[in-house]
């Protein structure tokens, strides 16, 4: 009869397996994925600008040849981001207590959160991606605990909606709000912690915390728009 050790040893294997089978992708510092944001965005503009010109009468084939290759440099930079953050979601895989199936479940909509923040992230706000890219990758990972099989339950699909919107309008904040916010609504995939509690893990009094709460609380009612990335060359 299996126990508990076999149990975790088939478990891990399934993470080492996941592990080894990732691209051989240095990680980025915090402000290198800023960068490669920041290319990531230009890309998309130069899209833009491409489907723009798609009905002109006469193309400028320079003007043209220089938008794809923003946009070839934006898709490189968009899988060099999504690599350097793979091992991040073995990780939060390995903080969940499950048998091997579940934990391939995990894996895998791990990696698929991780395609959908790098669409969702704006470096405009300074927070770095990998910061921004465990949020989604701890929702997708709960949502599988909750329903492993797959199957569609019945829930409130507005439910869904404003969590998506929590994280994205959370991704314009400070590195240190966003901190705040998500120890006190369990954005890590833990509790939400009571204002004391939070306090003590920042290293924070209980009034500062307050106040830096009420400002970040009021900053996503009223998200910054996505802002000038060239900055971000130069970093």
């Amino acid at each position: 009869m299996s126990g508990p050790s076999t149990t975790i040893d088939q478990r891990e294997v399934v993470l080492r397996r996941h592990l080894q089978g990732l691209p051989d992708v240095s990680p980025l510092s915090d402000e290198e994925e800023l960068v490669a944001a920041a290319v990531v965005a230009d890309g998309r503009a130069a899209e833009n600008e491409l489907a723009a010109l798609a009905g002109a009468p006469m193309l400028d084939l320079e003007a043209v040849s220089l938008l794809r290759d923003r946009v070839r440099h934006s898709d490189a930079a968009r899988e060099h981001l999504i690599a350097s953050c793979r091992p991040l979601v073995v990780t939060l895989a390995r903080r969940h207590r499950a048998n091997a199936g579940i934990t391939a479940l995990l894996l895998s909509a791990g990696d698929d959160a991780l395609v959908r923040a790098v669409d969702r992230y704006d470096p405009t706000g300074g927070l770095p991606f990998s910061s921004f890219a465990r949020w989604w990758v701890e929702r997708a990972m709960r949502d599988v605990e909750r329903n492993p099989s797959g199957r569609r339950l019945p829930h409130n699909a507005a439910d869904d909606t404003v969590d998506t919107r929590l994280l994205v309008a959370l991704g314009h904040l400070h590195e240190d709000d966003c901190r705040v916010l998500e120890l006190r609504l369990g954005l890590d995939g833990g509790p939400g912690l009571a204002p004391d509690a939070a306090a003590a893990v920042l290293g924070l009094d209980p009034e500062t915390l307050e106040d830096r709460e009420e400002k970040a609380l009021a900053k996503l009612r009223h998200p910054s728009t996505p802002g000038d990335l060239t900055h971000l060359r130069g970093i």
